[in-house]
C-alpha cells in the first residue's frame, strides 16, 4: 500500500495544474458568453448564468485557486532544489 500511495503521490503537482486549468478556462469562457449575450446573459433562464455560478463555485469547491497555486509553487520548488 505505501508503494501504491507514493505513485499516487507523483501526480498531485498535474492534478493542481488541471484544476486551476479548467477552472481559469471555465470562467473565461463562461463570462465571454454572458458579455456576448449581453443583459440575457443574467437571467436565470439561461444556460450561461449557470454555467458562470458553476464556474465560480467550482473554484472554490475544487480547492481555491490560489491553494491550487500554492500547492504547484511548492512542489516546483521542491523538485528543483532536488537538481
Amino acid at each position: 500500500m505505501p508503494s501504491e500511495r507514493r505513485k499516487l503521490a507523483g501526480f498531485v503537482r498535474e492534478a493542481a495544474m488541471a484544476k486551476l486549468y479548467a477552472s481559469q478556462v471555465a470562467q473565461k469562457v463562461s463570462g465571454s458568453a454572458i458579455e456576448w449575450m449581453g443583459g440575457m446573459g443574467f437571467v436565470r433562464e439561461g444556460l450561461a448564468e449557470k454555467y458562470w455560478r458553476d464556474s465560480k463555485i467550482g473554484a472554490i469547491y475544487e480547492g481555491t485557486s490560489n491553494i491550487q497555486l500554492k500547492t504547484i509553487v511548492k512542489l516546483l520548488q521542491k523538485e528543483y532544489k532536488q537538481h
